[in-house]
């Protein structure tokens, strides 16, 4: 049933962000894949819902159990209080730039399924960890794509060497790259701008994901998120991409 979300839509640090770049498709079901945008409403029910706390995917794909997944920041799914959010709800970036008198309407698309530790600098209430968190989707409400914007992923790869060109599809500012630094650990280090609302936008070489980015300069190494997927168990693991 549609609800209403009111037009003040503001990212996980609660700053106003700009419109989405992600539209539905014909046959209603919206789009969802590496660079799309999804909202977390932090408990409160879509109905009376009148912020959300926008991110970016990183991946979508299917597990070992054929959940339709996406992997977007841990951060996204707690707050400044402590608290995190397992089994929040999940909406669509693109609904929430449609404005009608009073509000837009809005459709829960998933939940959150699990979460993990966030990254160095802001580790959250589960410590330090790669700063992932796994949504799962509801099949008849979206629609997964390898392609977003201008980026088109189609496979998981490793940290390229330093000086490669790395680049980033955010829901906010779309398109930017930079280049690799380095890596101290699963954390890799580069020069890819983000802005609110971006948090969890994919870090690509080509048609590879490489990292998941969680602040300007920053990410966590793709292939060591699919490993800790993989050693946890459970929704997410076994992970492969939607890569058409």
């Amino acid at each position: 049933m549609l609800v209403r979300l009111a037009v003040a839509l503001c990212a996980v640090a609660i700053v106003c962000v700009g419109s989405p770049t992600v539209s539905a498709v014909p046959d209603d079901r919206l789009v969802v894949g590496g660079g799309a945008g999804v909202a977390m409403l932090h408990g409160v029910p879509v109905q009376v819902a009148y912020w959300a706390h926008l991110c970016t995917l990183a991946a979508v794909g299917y597990d070992a159990d054929d959940n339709l997944v996406g992997i977007t920041n841990a951060h996204c799914s707690y707050d400044t209080h402590g608290n995190q959010w397992l089994g929040d709800e999940v909406v669509h970036a693109a609904h929430l730039n449609e404005p009608e008198p009073g509000g837009v309407n809005v459709e829960v698309i998933g939940t959150v399924a699990y979460i993990s530790g966030g990254n160095p600098v802001v580790p959250g209430p589960n410590g330090v960890g790669l700063d992932y968190a796994v949504i799962v989707f509801d099949k008849s409400m979206v629609i997964p794509t390898a392609t977003i914007g201008d980026t088109t992923i189609r496979r998981i790869a490793e940290p390229p060497p330093p000086g490669t060109v790395l680049c980033k599809q955010g829901v906010t500012t779309g398109r930017t790259c930079g280049v690799m630094i380095g890596t101290i650990g699963p954390y890799i280090l580069n020069t890819v701008t983000e802005f609110t609302g971006d948090s969890g936008a994919p870090i690509v070489v080509d048609d590879a994901v490489v990292g998941i980015q969680w602040v300007t300069g920053a990410a966590s190494s793709m292939t060591a998120i699919m490993a800790d997927l993989d050693s946890r168990g459970g929704v997410g693991s076994g992970f492969r991409l939607v890569t058409s």
